[in-house]
């Protein structure tokens, strides 16, 4: 029950993000709001380990271009990964930065952090740099094209 609660949650959310398409003259800064919430999504589906929410976010055709990994191409395979990632991940933090672009597109780049499961149980807290491009669909709202990330440059 509590699965088919988030996932409600969610659609409800992405009908907001129509409805303000609609109401409003397009600019980034009135869809950023809607766009941090639609990210809060993956820190939701890893913690509840619920690879559904994330279908919401994807668009059927996306890429994910992980750090140190082969590119995943279609929302399938990218969602496998997510739900693969499941037995190790504990959390993720997304922090947007910037979100430019057009009402068709858009792109964000922020950091992030993800909780990861050490080999003694312990967590640990890994940073990173991230890009998710937004492709407006012809529902009204938007899901994820291109997602990648990398660790950020050290010292």
């Amino acid at each position: 029950m509590r699965k088919v609660c988030i996932v409600l949650t969610c659609l409800i959310h992405f009908s907001s993000v129509a409805q303000a398409l609609e109401a409003t003259d397009f600019s980034a800064e009135t869809i950023k709001p809607l766009i941090q919430k639609t990210s809060t999504f993956w820190s939701k589906a890893i913690k509840n380990k619920d690879v559904s929410i994330l279908n919401l976010v994807y668009d059927d055709h996306a890429h994910y271009l992980p750090n140190d990994a082969d590119a995943i191409h279609g929302k399938e395979g990218i969602l496998a990964y997510w739900a693969a990632s499941f037995a190790f991940m504990t959390d993720l933090y997304l922090e947007m930065e910037t979100l430019e672009g057009t009402k068709e597109l858009l792109y964000e780049t922020g950091t992030g952090r993800a909780g990861i499961l050490s080999e003694d149980g312990s967590t640990l807290e890994l940073p990173f740099k991230y890009v998710n491009v937004w492709k407006l669909q012809p529902d009204g709202t938007y899901r994820v094209v291109i997602d990648t990330f990398n660790n950020p440059v050290k010292d």
